[in-house]
């Protein structure tokens, strides 16, 4: 089960409604500040969490009064907003899960999100924050990249932790071979595919990667 969740950071509606449609997601979960961009993109989420600090009265009013079910959480609470949507899609049985509305606005609200890929990577959940320009993956395990199916033109890899063991780059433009990816090392940003697939591969750590492309890209 395909799930879309759409956060309170900024984000464009036509760009969420045209993410939706070509997206086709089973579930729809609006997490406080993104039922004002569901109801701005002419969305209707099938479920709306949060404590609503931060949405409008008018979009509550308008899917309340549509049936639409709201999950309420207490204002002072341990987690975010997000991280709640984020766990009431696995608790539904998701299978992938896509976020929007997670990069844009605060960047504490941004490296929040950014940490809660981590519970459906450990859930075994594939997870990604998107945006117009970015699309940000967490791995645990090897895996193959697409030229066709690539989000972008740029690849970059990170270490989530304090290294990634043995970091092997093959069919990039820059390869690697047996690198240990330590934080705070920018030498893998904006790489880009030599050949149709890349294939990334490691034997230890949680790897960062953000599939980036250039505005005049669209």
């Amino acid at each position: 089960m395909k799930t879309l969740i759409v956060s309170g950071g900024w984000l464009r509606p036509a760009f969420l409604r045209e993410k939706w449609e070509e997206l086709c997601p089973d579930l729809l979960i609006a997490a406080d500040r993104g039922m004002d961009y569901a109801l701005d993109a002419g969305l209707i989420p099938d479920l709306i969490v949060g404590d609503y600090d931060s949405a409008e009265g008018t979009s509550a009013a308008h899917f309340r009064e549509r049936g639409v079910p709201f999950r309420t959480y207490p204002a002072r609470k341990n987690y975010t907003d997000t991280e709640a949507a984020v766990r009431e899609a696995l608790g539904a049985g998701s299978t992938e899960i896509l976020i929007f509305g997670a990069t844009g606005g605060r960047l504490d609200h941004f490296l929040a999100n950014l940490e809660c890929l981590l519970i459906p990577l450990e859930a075994g959940v594939p997870c990604a924050l998107i945006d117009e320009q970015n699309r940000i993956t967490l791995r645990k395990e090897p895996f193959t990249v697409l030229r066709e199916t690539a989000f972008g033109s740029y690849f970059s890899f990170f270490a989530l932790g304090e290294s990634v063991e043995d970091l092997t780059l093959a069919g990039f433009r820059y390869p690697l071979q047996g690198h240990t990816l330590r934080k705070g090392s920018s030498l893998c940003v904006s790489n880009e595919l030599e050949e149709a697939s890349g294939a990334v591969t490691f034997s230890r750590g949680i790897l960062l990667m953000v599939e980036s492309k250039d505005r005049e890209e669209g």
